[in-house]
């Protein structure tokens, strides 16, 4: 019995692909999450971008259309500005330094650098970018925005 011959599995061969795409679809039609606006009183996870990961100089945290950019800034006697910008006013940022499974630095504050709430800075004393990471909370428009990324971006570029 050659296969191409029979009608039953020919139909059932180029319509079963078919199924699978409708389906496929049809499931993330009816279950799958839809965007919607923040809530107040809400938090909302950010998650890092892959320049957080190596040397970049710069760590860009994520969710949806909100987005947070850190870029670090070396000065004198291991001392690092830490500036952080924002594409939406936000009403606060507080930061915290966290250098092991038990030593973990208190909150600190950022303070705005510009009148619109769209730019903080912070300046951190000794930070070690290779075992350092920062957990973050930013505030905007009753909502909070909450990320913990590794402070390896803030390694100083080589190779340059």
């Amino acid at each position: 019995m050659n296969i191409l011959k029979n009608k039953h599995l020919l139909i059932a061969s180029l319509v079963a692909p078919l199924l699978a795409l409708m389906s496929y679809f049809a499931i993330d039609f009816f279950v799958g999450e839809s965007p919607h606006p923040a809530e107040e009183g809400r938090s909302y996870q950010l998650v890092g971008k892959s320049n957080c990961r190596y040397e970049s100089g710069k760590c860009d945290l994520q969710n949806g259309d909100f987005r947070l950019s850190l870029s670090p800034q070396w000065g004198r006697n291991g001392q690092m500005l830490l500036t952080l910008t924002s594409e939406f006013p936000l009403d606060g940022v507080v930061i915290s330094r966290v250098a092991g499974a038990t030593d973990e630095h208190p909150p600190e504050q950022m303070r705005a650098i510009s009148d619109d709430g769209l730019s903080w800075s912070l300046n951190v004393d000794n930070p070690d970018p290779v075992k350092d990471r920062l957990r973050l909370v930013a505030s905007s428009n009753q909502s909070f925005w909450y990320g913990d990324v590794a402070m390896k971006f803030a390694l100083p570029r080589t190779g340059q």
